[in-house]
């Protein structure tokens, strides 16, 4: 019975293994034949570059042939797009056909061709693409053939291509942040705007010997400025031209010190001071009174007092914010600024004790203030100045001056004192 059983058992895998032997997937036998594909796509010209003297002309010229042919029960229909690489088509940004742009069929030559000229492609890149200034970008073109009718299902056919295409390229002067690196500082520092002009930036400190750059980031991008004439050199204390690229570079200290760093993005300069360059605060000289047999005194101005019936006849300190790019320029700012506001007829006194060199002290009323401009002859006067507008400002210690006064607008909270210009800027934020 043993014997049996054994003999039982191997019939059955042999039956086993001949029917796993007669079931082996061949896919040679099996496969179902690949679709055949006809539709080729090309680019006349995959690297271009917008040319805005040409607005009207093609620039970018795709042609693409058939699909394969179907019998009279299919309709072909084709849909053509352009994005830009990395998209992947989506709806808000994708251009297609019938909708942004036409193609065209030449029934002699069996050919599809769409073009697209340098003003569509300026356009979409400013416009539905956003693309960062100045950057060269890569556009994918696509084209799917699809059928519609017939018996059974047609798989489409899908090719794309690419081309590179260089934007205008436009002189970028603009900045979102700025800031100081190179080894000439010990690490990255970031420059900020002055609060008296947020178009020009200001530092102050100490650089070593070695290479300072100043990148600008802008729309995502990061830019360096440049002298114009393609030097390091640091023209001490003097405005030097600036351009600004996508290269890496800037100006060589030549040595250690405490340097002020003004960059103005209106005019397109940087101006870098040294000690033995920078600018100084203002020192005015006087006689108390204007009086001539009085002693001459000298103040160094740090701040000023205002004084007249705005204030209510009492000397009142305005704690001004000195500008970083020039010590001779003074801000109120009534955000941080506990008086707020300023308003009424005042005058600006540099301040509110001092004494001679005799000994005798005096107030506000004796010192040498800032107001409006005296008559054509010489004499006191009140002039109103104007939210919005630069008023000229007139200093001095004489009975004409101090008895002048300028009416400040209601409701200034934000005023610029520029005494190196001798003007006032009042405006409400």
């Amino acid at each position: 019975m043993k014997s049996a059983y054994i003999i039982k058992q191997a019939l059955i895998g042999s039956a086993v293994m001949l029917s796993m032997s007669a079931c082996t997937y061949n896919p040679y036998d099996t496969d179902i034949e690949p679709t055949p594909e006809t539709m080729t796509l090309t680019c006349a010209t995959p690297d271009v570059a917008i040319d805005t003297d040409n607005l009207t002309a093609p620039l970018l010229t795709f042609t693409w042939t058939g699909a394969r042919p179907l019998d009279d029960d299919y309709m072909s229909m084709y849909t053509a797009e352009l994005d830009v690489l990395g998209n992947s088509f989506g709806s808000k940004t994708v251009i297609t056909s019938g909708v942004g742009f036409d193609y065209h069929y030449d029934e002699e030559t069996g050919v599809y061709t769409a073009s697209f000229t340098n003003e569509q492609l300026n356009n979409w890149y400013n416009e539905r693409w956003a693309l960062p200034v100045n950057k060269t970008f890569t556009v994918e073109f696509r084209v799917i053939a699809q059928w519609s009718g017939g018996p059974e299902f047609q798989t489409p056919e899908v090719r794309k291509v690419s081309a590179t295409v260089k934007p205008v390229q436009v002189i970028i002067f603009n900045c979102d942040e700025m800031a100081l690196d190179g080894n000439a500082v010990p690490a990255t520092q970031t420059i900020s705007p002055t609060l008296e002009n947020t178009s020009i930036y200001a530092w102050k400190g100490t650089l070593t010997p070695g290479e300072l750059v100043i990148p600008v980031l802008f729309d995502g991008v990061t830019y360096y400025l440049h002298n114009t004439d393609g030097t390091t050199d640091v023209a001490d204390g003097t405005p030097m031209p600036l351009l600004m690229n996508e290269t890496r570079g800037g100006w060589t200290i030549p040595a250690e010190g405490e340097y002020r760093v003004v960059i103005n993005m209106i005019d397109r300069t940087a101006t870098i001071y040294s000690e033995a360059t920078d600018l100084q605060p203002l020192e005015v000289t006087f006689r108390p009174n204007g009086v001539d047999t009085n002693p001459e005194v000298t103040l160094t101005v740090a701040d000023l007092y205002a004084y007249g019936g705005g204030t209510g006849w009492g000397a009142k300190k305005l704690n001004l914010i000195q500008s970083l790019a020039d010590p001779q320029i003074f801000i109120f700012d009534g955000s941080t600024n506990d008086l707020k506001t300023l308003s009424g007829d005042m005058k600006f006194c540099i301040t509110n004790s001092f004494t001679d060199s005799n000994g005798t002290s005096y107030n506000q009323n004796n010192s040498y203030c800032f107001t409006c401009v005296l008559t054509d002859e010489g004499k006191r006067q009140n002039l109103s100045a104007e939210l919005n507008k630069i008023f000229e400002l007139h200093g001095g210690a004489d009975g004409e001056t101090r008895n002048s006064y300028m009416k400040v607008p209601a409701g200034s909270n934000f005023i610029v004192f520029d005494l190196r210009h001798n003007t006032f800027l009042a405006t409400t934020k």
